[in-house]
């Protein structure tokens, strides 16, 4: 088995200080806050499983980091992007969803996908991204003084969007909100979801507006930690 990161490891590149470490802050009181110089790893692919998921992971950095161009188009608060491969970028997406699942690590001890955690294996394996109605998610570019907070690396949650439930993940200045069910999912997220069009949605997010995020960093003051 490889050392492998759940979170993949160009999604740390805005956390590392000139020595290529960042600050891990833990959320357990009985832990102290550490500088790790690598992304959170641990033995869990093999070397062609590792090789079978980068594809989509060197797809989805440079989606992320600007190197493809999209189309753009603002309507309100809604970002319409576009040119975003589908089969691709929701490979990508469901892939950090499986292995956050199936990770033995603390901090990915939310994310339980039951029956979900296979179906997402076989396909992921297969290169399935599935239809536009099996496990859309949201993105949320989250918003502090106007800009982009890309340095911020959040422990998923879980939650229920109307009954449904959804896996909050914070990575890449975006707020990540899988719907994992076997029922299809409210139209307002199928909608803002990627779909066949190579078309998503984006709804942008201020930081003081995430209660999640603002909750937990409460707490992490609270134990001095911030």
């Amino acid at each position: 088995m490889k050392n492998s990161h759940i979170i993949p490891e160009f999604i740390y590149s805005s956390l590392y200080d000139e020595k290529h470490r960042f600050h891990e802050i833990s959320d357990d009181v009985k832990k102290k806050n550490k500088m790790s110089q690598k992304g959170i790893r641990e033995k869990l692919l093999c070397s062609e499983c590792e090789q079978h998921l980068s594809k989509y992971e060197r797809y989805a950095s440079l989606v992320l980091n600007g190197g493809f161009s999209l189309s753009v188009r603002n309507e309100g608060r809604l970002v319409h992007l576009g040119n975003i491969d589908y089969q691709q970028f929701k490979l990508f997406a469901l892939s950090v969803l499986w292995r956050a699942g199936v990770s033995n690590l603390s901090v990915f001890s939310q994310v339980k996908l039951g029956p979900h955690e296979e179906k997402l294996r076989v396909m992921v394996l297969n290169d399935n991204p599935g239809t536009e109605y099996q496990y859309p998610f949201i993105l949320s570019p989250i918003i502090h003084e106007n800009k982009v907070q890309e340095a911020l690396i959040v422990a998923p949650t879980w939650t229920r969007l109307e009954n449904h439930y959804a896996y909050r993940f914070v990575f890449g200045g975006i707020a990540w909100v899988f719907v994992v069910s076997g029922h299809k999912a409210p139209k307002f997220i199928i909608d803002a979801s990627i779909n066949r069009e190579d078309e998503l949605t984006m709804i942008p997010w201020e930081l003081s507006n995430l209660r999640f995020i603002t909750d937990m960093a409460q707490e992490l003051a609270q134990q001095d930690k911030l």
